[in-house]
């Protein structure tokens, strides 16, 4: 028996052996044969073998040197087209060259990040035992479009919000473990390790360096899923509830029923089994406030914001035509009202009435454009863009409480994208997408840093924007391949809806676009036959847009439903900019 061996790290949990595995390269096979043979079998990664060497079929198409030295887990990912393309040259040694569209791919921290750009790598193979093998694997996994969805699945983790009342997505691709508590050892150790790239500097999280797994996670005969943790300070009842929060918005699907202990206690002793329901209050698409503001949807008349169910005016001068009101959001928090309307001298006006006064609406910005505005979760704020004269869009959050006071949000991010024409704040406060040059993009509000420098990636802000205390930061094109993108607005904290086309000549039309960009569904086009011009979405309400200078609603499934007059008794309402309080 030895006495000593080395450390092993047990929280790290090692996939089960598949019953099929990927097809092993065959004798006799030449240079691209061997290339696309590595290339499908990388793609099997949930076929980690039980020794714990990982991507065991793949690793047969390399020589033994690069054998020793490929660490494919902790690579970035390429997602190729289908249609990718391998031109071989051969003599003593042979290359083989990859070409092709890189549609996005993952970080190695696994968050998703759409490029559509072009993809090119040569690859050199030597003879070993008289068969062609891969010397030098690139620094990066290769797998196709078909096989991405059989590699990874994609599961989210939850950060909290900079007051840590709100649990934020953070969308990962993972390798999915083949059992419950594999699965849960997988997201957790994400957990541990932090928030991605995609929303860094922007949520919070309990974990620090020394945090850690204190045992593998298991699952007891009940379903139960155990999670015991290390390293992580419990010594509030705030800091608990944050940390049960993230750790069960995280693991729910995985498991509905939880226990959280640390360092062998319970985190709860009057709650030692934890749900989902414990922990609502963080919910990041839950409506803030008292809740009480009507779902009714609002659209725009002759220059006149009108409820849609009744065709009655909104009380006050937005309601009344004169000043013509060009777009208007509503907090479904506070009940606070905030429109675009046209200025007399020329340019646009955002006016904003406070919660509970309707009669009165206030001046609170000028400029030459203004986008739709948008609300904050707790609807004190409205959010606008002005691109004024200059090329520099400038973001101003507008406070309907106590006065009209703005302040100016650092826009760095934004600078030489385009103009912008839309903006929309998600239900968790924290992500925010905008509509520049007509293509989509999403990013975060984070605090600005106090000493005036700027996230990382960003560069320093021309706008003026020093001295802010929130700034827009880490921006990424979603769905880069769409094109005449117009209005945008999130269905939910983990889901977009965007106008846009596919080609030039094709109309605008509705797509769900996940948060990240991976993945996309068309939304019915029955009855379209224009340009859709706006969007209002709302929780467990019909999709209404409008285009052609009327209103319509989406009636029966967004897969295969018809776009038809929002009222029954008309054929039609003409108009434009319906929305629903959010």
């Amino acid at each position: 028996m030895p006495t000593t061996s080395a450390a092993v790290d047990v929280t790290r949990v090692v996939e089960e052996q598949g019953p099929i595995a990927p097809q092993a390269p065959q004798p006799g096979q030449q240079p691209d044969q061997i290339v696309r043979g590595w290339i499908a079998a990388t793609a099997r990664t949930d076929l980690d073998s039980a020794a714990g060497s990982g991507f065991a079929a793949a690793r047969e198409y390399l020589t033994p040197e690069a054998q020793s030295t490929w660490q494919p887990s902790a690579l970035p990912v390429v997602e190729l087209t289908d249609g990718y393309r391998t031109e071989a040259t051969t003599g003593d040694t042979a290359s083989v060259t990859v070409s092709g569209i890189a549609m996005g791919g993952l970080d190695v921290d696994r968050a998703y990040r759409a490029t559509s750009q072009n993809y090119e790598r040569t690859l050199t193979l030597q003879q070993v035992d008289g068969q062609w093998r891969i010397s030098d694997p690139p620094t990066e996994l290769l797998v196709t479009e078909s096989d991405f969805g059989t590699a990874f699945r994609e599961r989210t983790l939850y950060f909290l919000d900079q007051t840590g009342s709100v649990v934020v997505p953070d969308p990962r691709h993972v390798v999915v473990g083949q059992s419950t508590a594999n699965r849960a050892s997988r997201l957790m150790a994400m957990l541990l390790d932090g928030p991605s790239a995609a929303v860094v500097g922007a949520v919070r999280t309990p974990f620090a360096a020394q945090s850690a797994l204190r045992s593998n996670p298991t699952v007891d005969p009940e379903g139960v899923l155990a999670i015991d943790l290390t390293g992580v300070d419990v010594s509030t009842p705030d800091l608990r509830r944050q940390l049960a929060a993230m750790v069960v918005w995280t693991l729910s699907p995985t498991a509905p029923r939880i226990t959280i202990t640390v360092d062998g206690s319970p985190l709860d002793p009057a709650q030692p089994v934890l749900t989902i329901g414990s922990v609502a209050s963080f919910d990041p698409d839950r409506l803030a406030g008292t809740g009480q503001v009507t779902s009714d949807p609002y659209f725009i008349s002759q220059g006149a914001v009108l409820g849609l169910d009744t065709l009655s005016s909104l009380p006050g001068p937005l309601g009344s035509g004169n000043p013509v009101v060009r777009s208007a959001a509503m907090s479904s928090a506070t009940g606070a009202v905030a429109a675009v309307i046209d200025d007399a001298g020329g340019g646009q006006v955002l006016m904003v009435t406070q919660p509970g006064g309707g009669d009165n609406a206030s001046p609170a910005l000028k400029a030459d454009t203004l986008t739709p505005p948008a609300f904050s979760r707790d609807g004190d704020q409205a959010w606008v863009v002005q691109n004024g004269a200059s090329v520099k869009p400038e973001i101003y959050r507008v406070s309907t409480s106590g006065g009209t006071s703005r302040e100016r949000v650092g826009s760095s991010a934004l600078v030489g994208r385009g103009t912008v024409t839309a903006v929309a704040l998600s239900p968790d406060g924290v992500h925010i997408a905008f509509v520049a040059g007509e293509r989509l993009y999403v990013g975060v509000i984070s605090p600005a840093a106090s000493d005036g420098s700027v996230a990382p990636g960003d560069s320093p802000d021309p706008t003026g924007s020093a001295g802010t205390t929130w700034q827009v930061s880490n921006l990424l094109a979603i769905q880069p391949d769409l094109v005449k993108v117009g209005a945008v607005q999130f269905a939910s904290s983990r889901e977009l809806v965007v106008a846009a086309a596919t080609t030039a000549t094709s109309y605008r039309t509705l797509r769900a676009v996940s948060l990240d960009g991976y993945t996309r569904r068309a939304i019915s086009d029955q009855g379209i036959f224009d340009d859709v011009e706006s969007i209002a979405v709302a929780p467990g309400q019909p999709l209404l847009v409008a285009f052609s200078g009327r209103v319509w609603r989406l009636q029966g499934s967004q897969a295969d439903g018809q776009w038809t007059s929002p009222l029954t008794d008309r054929p039609f309402v003409n108009g434009a900019a319906p929305f629903y309080p959010r």
